[in-house]
């Protein structure tokens, strides 16, 4: 009867670490989710309005664009609405945007909103594009809209309206994409622990600490692995790793011996 239960045991175990490599393999290899889909609209009164070529704002290819047009302007504007394939939440959204020849400056983009959607819901986070939001590229006619939305969202609906009417040559919305935030996985078993998750890890610093914030490892990475340089009793520890370019990620860990 001990042991069936000692199989038991170690079969569960093999299970838990099987399924912390299958889910760091899929979280290494989930990179950017593009929009699939679209949405073009002319809202009020907007003379002359539309989006030309919208499908080429949708799919991987960053160099096609669709073109969002202003005639004349009443009372209204225009909007094109990019769909992802699911609901997501804890991803940075990117947008990209230029125009044909002019300089993006935030004081251009005075009339271009942004907000995200759950379905066909909307998430009533609204927002003008600020300094904040837009990162400028080395071409001075293109750049991207950067933010971490708070609400999970599946869509983002780019509206313009008539603060842009100095875009001689349209708005062009080239790409949006889900950018997955970077994860740290870690596993225990017999001293030896494994690391995975979206982080570059070769070259890290990885430190323990128990919970009392004593120190009780310290070592620089050379794979996904390291080994305990001092054997610690089971329980919760905290685990920090702070890669090359300086970031730092914690989260708890196990210990199991």
């Amino acid at each position: 009867m001990k042991s069936i239960l000692f199989s038991k045991k170690r079969f569960f175990q093999a299970a838990l670490f099987l399924t912390f490599l299958s889910q760091s393999g899929n979280t290494q290899a989930q990179s950017r989710i593009y929009a699939h889909d679209q949405l073009s609209n002319v809202y009020g009164v907007c003379l002359g309005c539309g989006v030309q070529n919208p499908l080429n704002a949708v799919g991987d290819n960053e160099d096609n664009y669709s073109t969002m047009v202003m005639g004349t302007v009443l009372l209204g504007g225009v909007e094109q609405t990019l769909r992802f394939p699911q609901v997501r939440t804890n991803t940075k959204l990117v947008i990209g945007i230029g125009t044909n020849n002019i300089p993006l400056t935030v004081q251009l983009l005075s009339g271009v909103y942004i907000e995200t959607m759950s379905g066909t819901t909307l998430n009533n986070d609204s927002q003008m594009v600020t300094g904040s939001l837009l990162k400028l590229a080395d071409n001075p006619a293109r750049a991207t809209i950067e933010l971490v939305p708070a609400s999970s969202y599946d869509a983002v609906k780019i509206r313009l309206s008539g603060g842009v009417l100095s875009l001689g040559g349209g708005f062009r919305i080239y790409y949006a994409y889900q950018d997955p935030l970077s994860t740290i996985l870690a596993y225990s078993k017999a001293g030896q622990i494994t690391l995975g998750g979206t982080v570059p890890l070769e070259g890290s610093e990885v430190t323990l600490r128990n919970t009392s914030g004593k120190e009780v490892h310290r070592s620089t990475l050379k794979s996904n692995t390291f080994n305990l340089s001092t054997p610690q009793p089971e329980g919760i520890y905290i685990l920090t790793v702070e890669t090359k370019d300086k970031k730092t990620y914690t989260r708890k860990i196990r210990i199991t011996n």
